[in-house]
C-alpha cells in the first residue's frame, strides 16, 4: 500500500514563495514552443503510461496570471516507466499484484507543466511548483494512513542537458508511518523558458534520485516534451 499512497502523492508536489529573480535577462528565447508526451524518450528506455492528462492544476484568476505575467497556460501532465505496463492483465490478481510490483521496482517519472506565453520565466516555475504543492498537500491529507511528505526549498541548479532555460530542483520526502518501509525519497527538478515550463519527479526503483541525475534527467525530458509551435 505505500506505493499506491507515494503514487497519488506523486504528480502533487512543490511550492514555496516567489523565486528569487536574477539580475540576469533570463533564459534564451528562441520562439514559440509547446509541450507533447510522446509514446517513448529516445534518450533512454521509457514508455509512456496510458494518455497524456489535463492536471488540472491552473487557475484562470486573471490577477493570479498577470500577477506571474502568464498568458494561455495549456496544461499537460504524463507518466513514464522503463517497464511497458499497458498490457498488464489486470482482471487477474496475481498478474496486477506482479505488474503493480514491477511499477515499484522500475524506473519512472512524472511530468506537470504548461506552454503558452511567459514573460517571466522565474515566475511562472516558482506558480507552477506552488499548484504542485498545493495538490501534494490535498492528495497527503487524503491519503490512507499516515503518508507526510515534504519538500526541501528548491534551490537553483544548473544542468549540461538543460539548453536555454532556468532550473530549479528540490529533495522530496515521502513517508508512511502504517508501513514497515523506509521513506521513500528523491530530488524533484523543474524547468522554464519563455513559451514552457515543467516539474519532474523521478524514481529509480526504490532508490532515491541524486539532485545530479534529477537534473539531467530533466533536461532530456525537456528536449524530447518540447517543440516548435
Amino acid at each position: 500500500m505505500a506505493f499506491v499512497a507515494c503514487g497519488a502523492v506523486l504528480m502533487a508536489l512543490v511550492g514555496f514563495g516567489l523565486f528569487w529573480i536574477r539580475d540576469a535577462q533570463g533564459p534564451d528565447d528562441d520562439g514559440p514552443h509547446k509541450l507533447t508526451a510522446p509514446s517513448t524518450m529516445s534518450f533512454a528506455t521509457y514508455y509512456r503510461a496510458g494518455d497524456e492528462s489535463d492536471p488540472h492544476l491552473a487557475t484562470d484568476d486573471p490577477k493570479a496570471l498577470a500577477w506571474y505575467e502568464m498568458k494561455r497556460p495549456t496544461e499537460i501532465a504524463t507518466s513514464y516507466s522503463d517497464e511497458l505496463l499497458d498490457n498488464a492483465n489486470t482482471s487477474d490478481p496475481d498478474a496486477a499484484q506482479d505488474a503493480l510490483q514491477r511499477a515499484r521496482n522500475s524506473k519512472r517519472f512524472s511530468v506537470t507543466g504548461a506552454y503558452g506565453h511567459f514573460d517571466k520565466p522565474e515566475l511562472a516555475l516558482s506558480y507552477y511548483f506552488g499548484l504542485v504543492e498545493k495538490k501534494l498537500t490535498e492528495a497527503t491529507d487524503k491519503a490512507p494512513g499516515h503518508v507526510v511528505s515534504s519538500l526541501d526549498e528548491p534551490e537553483e541548479t544548473e544542468a549540461d542537458s538543460l539548453d536555454g532555460a532556468v532550473m530549479k530542483c528540490a529533495d522530496l520526502k515521502v513517508d508512511n508511518w502504517d508501513d514497515d518501509d523506509p521513506a521513500t525519497e528523491t530530488t524533484v527538478c523543474g524547468w522554464a523558458d519563455y513559451s514552457t515550463v515543467g516539474v519532474v519527479t523521478p524514481y529509480d526503483g526504490t532508490l532515491q534520485v541524486s539532485k545530479e541525475d534529477s537534473a539531467e534527467l530533466t533536461g532530456h525530458i525537456r528536449s524530447e516534451m518540447r517543440v516548435e509551435n
